[in-house]
């Protein structure tokens, strides 16, 4: 994208700048960043409240390439993206209208974000830190699918924050999605996202839906094939910068391990 010549796009880049280019915004930096966000939308001509406009201006903004998306129209799958950056979510749920989206109660609870935010998404919040919150997870997606036979989707972070997946061991990866299709029939689509660009493209690659029995080690094959999609592009894939506490959160003594193992 030739960059945009609006202040609102200029204020957007000194939020950016703030988070030292990783696009990890603070609760404060998140409202003001989804506010400046819907100006740059009506800057382009477009209405920010339409959600069919605001995808078309977000995936202008941010240079988005897809590449082998399945028929989301005609089927039902839980995508199990990487995690780069706090805007993965808002690109990724535009993909379809029905996309549940796992997300964590920083978001969801706070309420001016959601102001916006429920306009466009279906979100459901999760304490990562709590065993009890992750159960009711597992409840409430099976309840999403077993209620209607409609074609709709799941979408969870595995890693269960920003993480840099190269760097990750399996056991930052939690198996919450394969207990999911276990339980319902419904097949797994590994996502690679790169992190978001205004200059380059940032490009979303779809894996092939598979199914998983609960013998399979689903945190060795997600990781397997993230490596795989990311070793697909070309030119070689942008590898994601990071904050300090993002690129460093790959310890098995922290509280997420333990919840995880528990799940």
């Amino acid at each position: 994208m030739a960059k945009v010549d609006f202040e609102s796009f200029k204020i957007f880049e000194d939020l950016v700048a703030q988070t030292d280019n990783t696009f990890a915004f603070n609760s404060d930096l998140s409202v003001k960043g989804i506010g400046v966000l819907l100006e740059i939308i009506r800057d382009l001509g477009l209405n920010p409240m339409k959600t069919d406009e605001f995808k078309k201006g977000m995936m202008f903004l941010f240079n988005i390439e897809i590449l082998n998306m399945p028929d989301l129209e005609n089927n039902r799958f839980i995508f199990t993206p990487n995690h780069v950056s706090d805007l993965d979510a808002l690109i990724l749920g535009l993909l379809h209208p029905k996309i549940r989206i796992v997300a964590k109660t920083d978001w969801t609870n706070n309420l001016k974000v959601r102001q916006f935010l429920d306009v466009h998404y279906d979100l459901y919040g999760l304490d990562r830190m709590s065993i009890q919150s992750l159960r009711e997870l597992l409840t409430d997606s099976v309840n999403y699918f077993n209620e209607s036979g409609e074609n709709k989707h799941y979408l969870i972070f595995s890693q269960g924050t920003i993480s840099d997946f190269n760097n990750n061991s399996p056991e930052r990866i939690t198996p919450i999605a394969q207990r999911i299709s276990n339980k319902t029939g419904i097949s797994v689509v590994n996502m690679f996202i790169e992190q978001v660009s205004f200059e380059y493209p940032t490009r979303i690659v779809f894996d092939e839906p598979m199914k998983l029995s609960p013998e399979d080690d689903f945190r060795k094959i997600w990781l397997e094939r993230e490596k795989f999609m990311q070793n697909l592009l070309n030119p070689p894939a942008r590898l994601p910068k990071l904050t300090y506490k993002h690129a460093n959160n790959n310890k098995p003594g922290d509280p997420f391990f333990q919840t995880i193992f528990k799940t």
